[in-house]
């Protein structure tokens, strides 16, 4: 039998910031990270398992930016036109991307960790502020730049240019 030694200590850097191997979300609802000990959280896989507060804010950084690249696909497919089969391609490729950012940023809030959830949506809400231009977020009906035809009243009040 070994003792241990006075200075040898156990390795227990994760144990001041929450505790367990890993789980996929908070089970008791909404709860924040930093704000008692709770269950190790895993994002995504195994491998992100957040157990120290530099993985975490990392983590919180990472779902932001995830946000934000989702509204940039969204502003770059709008800016694309879909032409012939190469155009078609494109835009399905680009849909399918859009759906897995979407899909992941949905992972990330379902943690129910405050503080994530909390990233995915201003990630989202600043790509908007960020990449929104009035050309792309006009549905295709109501654009009457790209049909020649002046505006039908509905969109004119809906876009404040028919407003005095």
């Amino acid at each position: 039998m070994r003792s241990k030694m006075p200075m040898e200590m156990e390795d227990d850097s994760t144990s001041s910031f929450c505790s367990g191997s890993g789980m996929a979300m908070f089970m008791n609802g909404f709860s924040s990270a930093f704000a008692k000990r709770n269950t190790c959280l895993a994002l995504y896989l195994d491998a992100f398992t957040l157990d120290t507060a530099g993985k975490f804010v990392a983590a919180m950084f990472g779902v932001l930016a995830l946000g934000i690249l989702a509204e940039a696909l969204v502003a770059f497919r709008r800016s694309r036109a879909a032409k012939g089969v190469a155009g078609h391609l494109e835009a399905s490729l680009g849909y399918g991307l859009q759906l897995a950012l979407g899909y992941l940023l949905m992972l990330a809030a379902m943690t129910y960790a405050v503080e994530l959830f909390i990233s995915a949506i201003t990630g989202v809400a600043l790509g908007h502020a960020l990449f929104r231009t009035d050309r792309a977020a006009a549905p295709p009906c109501c654009a009457p730049e790209r049909a020649g035809v002046e505006a039908p009243l509905e969109a004119s009040l809906l876009d404040g240019s028919g407003l005095a």
